[in-house]
């Protein structure tokens, strides 16, 4: 029997040595759990933050986009109603209507040479070199023409360069083009039969004679213009009238390329890869585009998405590739002018419009391995103070088990639950030196009842071996019940062992919750401060809205002020065009009086004097009463850009605080589940000291079925012992 016993342990413990090999340990295990859970968590708030931080920027993207593009085409339509301001000022111009009646007339003068003679005089003989022809003010041939021309062509130049305008013309109801400021090769030509009757110039002319009704405007896009060198040329002309309505001329103004440009072209808020560009119905680019060393209008064209869409009368932002072939946020619109429609396109790089998303994934995989780096350490340093221990304990259990009784114990100092199982290893230590001590005492009586047992059946061999047969079975039977008791004690013991340890990580596993939980509402009481902070700031922005709509109005009546200034203006003006007049026919009437009506001409000479001298006042003030319109529409814009800006500030600040209510709401419910998952540890906590309580009852049980065992053993005794007496009575018999 105790044979037996001695090699059972010793053969399990080979096969848990044997399986032990194909199993993760819990120095392995709770580094790998630890950490798992880390990456698990990072990768998904990762993914997420990511994610929303690219639909964040993407959103904004286009919304900045689709400002820059709003403020092109304001900026852009309110240019563009500047020169058809420009055109009717010029055409209503009292200096307008005078100089196109002299041009006419003295035209007529010329003769059939007109073309010939004033070419030569203002270009071919014109001392100023090529580009430079407009700072001649006359020729000196001594004409009516150049008289003209040296009285009224320094205005239309100042005119022209004040405003941008690439060049002038005043035709006469003929088609001769009886003065230009530039003197190309269009100058003193025929529109209706010379050589550029088939040009935009001759066209925007009949278009102009055709309308007839004062005020009435014509407008022709962008083409190549021959006179020009085909360079792009935009015209745009109005009639002219004289003051009794009757019509004398056409007034026409070439549109400035380069005042384009300089709208589309503002760089602010484009970054390095933005640009703006008009292309027109014909899919050819109106202004240069930004990445083109070379002009680019009328050159480059475009029929991607945004264009297509645009000339359709749609508007938006959307992602696509440009006419580079590079990949794009494009912004676009449609401006409508006279007739005449335009796409508006403003466009930015994805790669720049995404680079902060880019940015912030990398800060974040950094951030992230950093992180799980942490986690990892204090995994290994959690599992080390775990497996350490129990690593120690383990040896030193199957050196014992392996019949080791000198094995010291370790751990017995510890005040937690590693050191109650090396106490509890410590007694089944001693345990074991004892039952190896009475297991030698029971050897030493069974040899001696051997002995009394054999003089017993020399004695009596028939009795002897009946009654040994009986006694060797309840022997046998209190042994093996034995056996089976220390089995069933040393399998409570350690049942007993192992609901400790895990015990001991059940309550780990409660502070750790715990501590998620106090984090959990620190975290909530964070975003309730944010969300104070961004309920302020946006009161701020509803508060700067009010303020610039109120600038926006104070301008606004400046505006019209200079406007009622500008009407009363036009009257001096008109007033004094009056008195020339009047002073003209004065002058004559005193020249048909002769000696009588001297002295009444020099007072007529006198009032015509203070009457230009009038005009030219009222046309200074005309001329800074338009500045200051334009300088107010300006500001009008401005301030209501600035309105519209502050009013998406206040839309980003409403969002923010939705988003942060949101993210309140989800650490509510965290820490409500943190609460819940404490319970529950806590409640696992609770089962597993039952199981503890039950092993401890098994072992106790086990103790007793020992002691039962013992008492079987003893009655075995017993009874061979009366056997014996009786066979001694029977031999002393």
């Amino acid at each position: 029997m105790s044979d037996t016993n001695n090699v059972e342990p010793t053969q399990n413990m080979g096969s848990t040595k044997k399986i032990s090999k194909f199993r993760l340990t819990l120095a392995r295990k709770l580094p790998l759990i630890i950490v798992a859970a880390a990456l698990t968590v990072a990768v998904a708030i990762g993914v997420s933050d990511t994610i929303n931080a690219s639909r964040a920027i993407k959103t904004e993207a286009q919304n900045g986009l689709t400002a820059l593009l709003e403020a092109r085409q304001d900026t852009l339509s309110h240019y563009l109603e500047t020169i058809r301001a420009d055109l009717r000022f010029v055409a209503t111009n009292p200096t307008t209507v005078e100089a196109t009646e002299n041009f006419n007339f003295t035209w007529r003068d010329l003769g059939e040479g007109a073309q010939a003679d004033l070419q030569r005089l203002y270009i071919t003989d014109n001392p100023n070199p090529t580009g430079q022809k407009e700072n001649l003010d006359f020729a000196p041939d001594g004409s009516g023409y150049s008289a003209a021309h040296g009285r009224y062509h320094p205005w239309f130049r100042q005119f022209l360069r004040e405003r941008g305008y690439y060049d002038i013309f005043l035709f006469n109801t003929e088609g001769d083009l009886v003065y230009s400021v530039f003197k190309e090769l269009d100058y003193a030509t025929n529109m209706n039969s010379g050589e550029w009757r088939s040009t935009d110039l001759a066209n925007v002319f009949k278009a102009g004679l055709s309308q007839q009704a004062a005020g009435s405007q014509t407008f022709f896009d962008f083409k190549p213009y021959a006179p020009s060198n085909d360079a792009p040329a935009s015209f745009i002309s109005t009639p002219i009238h004289n003051g009794s309505g009757q019509l004398i001329g056409v007034l026409a103004f070439q549109m400035p390329i380069d005042r384009l440009n300089a709208v589309m072209q503002v760089t602010a808020g484009m970054g390095e890869t933005g640009e703006a560009y008009i292309i027109g119905e014909d899919h050819l680019m109106r202004t240069d585009s930004r990445f083109s060393e070379e002009s680019t209008i009328l050159v480059r064209k475009v029929d991607t998405e945004s264009v297509i869409a645009a000339l359709e009368g749609e508007s938006g932002v959307i992602q696509m590739d440009d006419y580079r072939g590079v990949s794009v946020f494009s912004a676009f619109g449609a401006l409508d002018f006279m007739g005449t429609r335009w796409a508006v396109i403003a466009e930015k790089d994805s790669d720049e419009v995404l680079s902060s998303v880019v940015e912030t994934r990398n800060i974040m995989l950094i951030v992230a391995l950093i992180v799980l780096g942490i986690v990892a350490l204090i995994g290994v340093f959690v599992a080390r103070g775990v497996s350490g221990p129990v690593t120690a304990m383990t040896s030193a259990m199957r050196e014992l088990a392996s019949g080791n009784k000198d094995v010291d114990i370790p751990g017995q100092a510890r005040s937690d639950e590693i050191g109650d199982m090396a106490a509890a290893v410590q007694v089944f230590k001693e345990n074991a030196v004892e039952a190896e001590r009475l297991s030698a005492i029971e050897a030493e009586e069974v040899r001696k009842r051997e002995e009394r047992t054999k003089r017993m059946m020399e004695l009596c061999t028939n009795f002897d071996a009946s009654i040994s047969e009986v006694v060797s079975s309840v022997t046998a039977a209190a042994t093996e019940t034995e056996s089976t008791a220390q089995s069933m004690a040393s399998n409570a013991e350690e049942t007993s062992q192992q609901s400790a340890a895990v015990a001991s990580a059940t309550e780990q596993a409660t502070a750790n919750v715990q501590t998620v939980a106090s984090a959990a509402e620190e975290l909530a009481s964070s975003i309730a401060e944010i969300a104070r902070q961004v309920d302020e700031s946006t009161k701020n922005a509803q508060s700067a809205v009010s303020q610039a709509e109120k600038t926006n109005e104070t301008v606004k009546s400046l505006s019209e002020a200079g406007q009622k200034i500008g009407d009363v203006v036009q009257l001096i003006n008109d007033i004094a065009s009056q008195t020339n007049l009047l002073a003209l026919n004065a002058t004559i009437e005193a020249a048909r009086a002769g000696e009588a009506g001297k002295g009444f001409a020099v007072v007529a000479s006198e009032v015509k004097s203070l009457a230009n001298q009038t005009a030219k006042a009222t046309d200074e003030i005309g001329t800074q009463i338009s500045t200051l319109q334009s300088a107010t529409e300006e500001a009008v814009v401005a301030i209501d850009g600035i309105g519209k800006s502050i009013g998406e500030i206040n839309e980003t600040s409403t969002a923010v605080a939705s988003a942060v209510e949101e993210q309140r709401a989800a650490t509510g419910e965290i820490s409500r589940n943190v609460q819940e998952a404490a319970t529950g540890t806590q409640q696992v906590s609770s089962n597993i000291t039952g199981v503890n309580e039950a092993a401890q009852q098994t072992g106790a049980a086990a103790v007793q079925m020992t002691n039962a065992a013992s008492q079987l053993s003893e009655q075995a005794d017993t009874l061979g012992r009366e056997v014996e007496k009786f066979l001694s009575d029977i031999r002393a018999a």
